[in-house]
């Protein structure tokens, strides 16, 4: 106590310095309304801003957890939009259940959708990988196919619990069905691991037409749905097989920027393995 005092004392002149001025300021903002409105003004432009920084704030916390939620939303329309195709595909020659077409008569879908982030891409060398936060406790299997927003991004090749490792286009490794969306001529897709952004489609016939701009999308597939989005043709290159042309395309998926991605569980795919599995005898 006798500290306290004494320090009052010796900073006397300090604290009546400062309350003299607080009495100056109440008089001026009380008793003029011109400076009582520049004051309020002020007062306002600080304290909105501090709200506006302050949601900003709250909204950059809150934005991990709101990404997820689209994600998952995400993947149970991707869910919706293959069963609706497959009916549709289904009754094509029917205009009858077209025209009775009804949301309960919309059949479960073979394809579900497990929403994950990207947490690690290697591009040390050619034989690149990617590594993603979901694993075998989120049901996510080796040999699942992976895609982005904007098309295929690679196959799950080996899965830990939480996290799952995968072989994206751009690894020599990786092959897959396609074809031109305007043709029903398949080819195979692969990467010659010189750029990243340009992958290959072989082993289509001499007489295929095809323009700049063409989209490859899936083909036959044990992993993926049909008709998503691979790339985009840009030219003509060399082919291994003269009976063949090899076209070159620019990758759907910016490999550079990807960070959600969506892995393919098809209900069907341990059934349609193991049954042509019994006919490599034959």
């Amino acid at each position: 106590m006798k500290n306290l005092l004494n320090f009052i004392i010796r900073n006397s002149h300090w604290l009546v310095a400062i309350v003299l001025i607080v009495i100056s300021f109440y008089l001026v903002f009380s008793h003029n309304s011109y400076q009582r409105s520049v004051y309020l003004t002020s007062a306002n432009s600080v304290t909105g801003w501090f709200y506006e920084t302050s949601g900003k704030a709250t909204s950059f916390l809150h934005l991990s957890s709101n990404n997820k939620l689209l994600l998952e939303r995400n993947a149970q329309l991707e869910e919706e939009l293959y069963a609706l195709k497959s009916y549709l595909a289904n009754n094509r020659a029917d205009t009858l259940a077209l025209s009775a077409f009804v949301n309960d008569s919309i059949p479960v879908s073979q394809f579900s959708f497990i929403p994950a982030e990207v947490i690690n891409i290697s591009f040390a060398g050619p034989h690149n990988f990617m590594t993603i936060n979901k694993g075998a406790d989120h049901g996510v299997k080796p040999d699942m196919g992976v895609v982005s927003q904007s098309g295929v991004v690679g196959v799950v090749l080996n899965v830990s619990r939480k996290f799952s490792v995968i072989i994206p286009i751009i690894n020599p490794k990786f092959r897959l069905s396609a074809r031109l969306k305007n043709s029903d001529n398949t080819g195979s897709v692969s990467w010659d691991g010189k750029d990243i952004n340009i992958a290959q489609i072989g082993e289509l016939p001499k007489h295929e037409v095809f323009q700049t701009g063409d989209t490859v999308v899936t083909s036959f597939s044990r992993i993926f749905p049909k008709d998503i989005a691979i790339g985009y043709v840009t030219e003509q290159t060399l082919s291994k097989d003269d009976n063949f042309n090899t076209l070159n395309m620019r990758m759907a998926t910016d490999f550079y920027s990807v960070r959600d991605i969506l892995v393919i569980d098809d209900e069907y795919y341990e059934e349609q393995k193991k049954l042509e599995e019994t006919a490599g005898g034959i």
